[in-house]
């Protein structure tokens, strides 16, 4: 198959932060040219080193500014919509594809979580205000899509007519578990950024209020946008892959505590090297976890009891790493790359895979 995906971001060295939507597209493209289809990814980002697709940059120097940020989502959208797709037997869109509206490859829309929930738990009314504007477009992405898919089921709360619900692959031969020793020291892993809904600012206080006093030598690894100089903080900016893997195999425990979550990629993976998980209730977390059954989720104000309570159990958390590892089990490249194949395969195969869209449109 010739496979055309749209995605605003792909994983980059030259970005603060590179959103969980970048690595699935990454990952997803890659493991589809692995099976032999030739991928295309439009974009505004460079192609990354490991890409095995090709990338056409449509769009560059995306500006940090909130109000030419959000300027450029919507000539994105225009962009996206001047591309030449008769080239391909498929377009699959991760956003952004608003305007694609003529004769051409079937159009499959994954929604990895919504605007409206994004706004709902967004900390500002001006971040709220710049998720709502972007709600209208995503319902109309959704109603005139030939297959709409998403992360989770709880997105078809605020998008209407998800046909499919399809994870986010983990790559097992990158974050997987082996004999390597965990650190030292009790530690906990943060991987997010940390203002807005991941709250890793939340975290450091909860870690320097009642963490580090109980255990004098607990550590918090810091992934995150801002670098933290503090006792007990060890922050890491922008490992790769590797070097992520390792850290969630020598972490002692992986503590996300956002408000929202369209997925989580961080959870999967923690699990998937043998590290317990501890979360705050959201969709992603609730999801993946299966709300509690193969992690730990605690309320906000739990968070701190919890957190030290599991550092002080060693057999607690032997016994989450093994439960981690059998769900991670659920999320392997395979078993999503197969249910994509599936869906892209039956469309070029149907002659009337643009019923849905003609029904739109009249």
């Amino acid at each position: 198959m010739r496979i055309a995906v749209l995605s605003l971001h792909l994983p980059s060295d030259s970005r603060v932060k590179c959103g969980g939507v970048a690595y699935a597209a990454h990952r997803l493209a890659n493991a589809l040219c692995q099976r032999g289809h030739a991928v295309t990814v439009f974009t505004t980002d460079e192609r990354p080193d490991e890409a095995l697709y090709d990338v056409r940059t449509v769009l560059s120097h995306w500006p940090s500014d909130p109000l030419r940020d959000w300027l450029n989502k919507w000539l994105l959208v225009r962009r996206f919509a001047a591309q030449d797709f008769s080239g391909f037997d498929i377009i699959h869109a991760h956003g952004d594809d608003a305007l694609i509206w003529k004769p051409g490859p079937p159009l499959v829309r994954t929604f990895h979580g919504s605007a409206l929930a994004e706004a709902i738990h967004s900390p500002t009314w001006k971040r709220r205000l710049w998720y709502l504007s972007f709600v209208p477009r995503e319902l109309w992405e959704a109603a005139k899509a030939d297959v709409v898919i998403s992360n989770i089921a709880t997105t078809g709360r605020q998008v209407p007519g998800i046909d499919h619900v399809i994870p986010v692959s983990v790559d097992r031969r990158i974050f997987y578990t082996d004999d390597s020793p965990k650190s030292a020291n009790p530690s906990i892993l943060f991987v997010g950024t940390m203002g807005g809904r991941k709250r890793g600012q939340k975290l450091l206080e909860i870690f320097q209020a009642k963490i580090r006093p109980a255990l004098p030598g607990a550590e918090l690894w810091l992934v995150a946008d801002q670098r933290v100089n503090a006792p007990g903080v060890v922050s890491i900016h922008k490992p790769d892959d590797r070097n992520l893997a390792d850290l969630y195999r020598r972490a002692w425990i992986l503590c996300l505590p956002s408000t929202y979550e369209g997925f989580g990629i961080p959870y999967i993976e923690a699990m998937a090297c043998g590290t317990p998980v501890v979360a705050t209730p959201n969709d992603g977390a609730r999801a993946l976890l299966e709300d509690g059954k193969w992690g730990h989720l605690a309320d906000f104000e739990d968070l701190g009891s919890t957190l030290l309570s599991l550092l002080q159990d060693e057999p607690r958390r032997l016994r989450m790493a093994e439960l981690g590892l059998q769900r991670a089990d659920d999320f392997t490249q395979d078993r999503v790359a197969d249910a994509y194949e599936s869906i892209f395969t039956s469309l070029i195969s149907d002659p009337g895979h643009s019923a849905r869209a003609r029904d739109v449109e009249a």
